[in-house]
This record gives structure tokens, sequence and C-alpha cells, in this order.
């Protein structure tokens, strides 16, 4: 009977010992997750953002090109009538 207890424990610090092992590469497993998830939802931001910025920067442009086109129209219609 002794035989058996001790199997029994033995068997049952083993078994203790490998799932704290697994626990910890678990844990380990967990972190590195957690900070590649990190990374790809900072990069949807960052993303997300550009474009944002890459819009409001096309309506500016098209804009800035309007006036400067209304500019060039002005300059042409002066000097025309200069010409006259």
């Amino acid at each position: 009977m002794e035989f058996f207890e001790r199997l029994f424990r033995s068997l049952e610090t083993e078994m203790r010992e490998q799932y704290t092992a697994m626990a910890a590469r678990q844990d380990q497993t967990n972190a590195r997750l957690e900070r590649i998830g990190g990374l790809v939802n900072g990069g949807a931001r960052a993303l997300a953002k550009l474009g944002d910025w890459s819009e409001k920067t096309d309506v500016s442009l098209a804009e800035l090109l309007r006036r400067q086109q209304a500019l060039e129209d002005r300059v042409r219609e002066l000097e025309r009538k200069k010409g006259e």
C-alpha cells in the first residue's frame, strides 16, 4: 500500500510541475498576443488618421487650385484690358 501512495504522490508532484510550466508558457503567449494586438490596433488607428488627413488635404488642395486658377484668370483679363 505504501508503494502506491508514494507512486501517487510522485505522479501528483510531476503533474503539478508540468501544469506550472504549461501555465507559464500560456502567460508568455498571452503577453505576446496582447503586444501584437496593441500593434495591430495602433496601426489601424494610424491608417484611419492617415486616410482622414489625406481626404482633408485633397479638399484643401482642390480649393487652393481653384483659387489659383481664379487669380490667373483675373490677371489674364487685366492684361487683355491693358493691351486694348
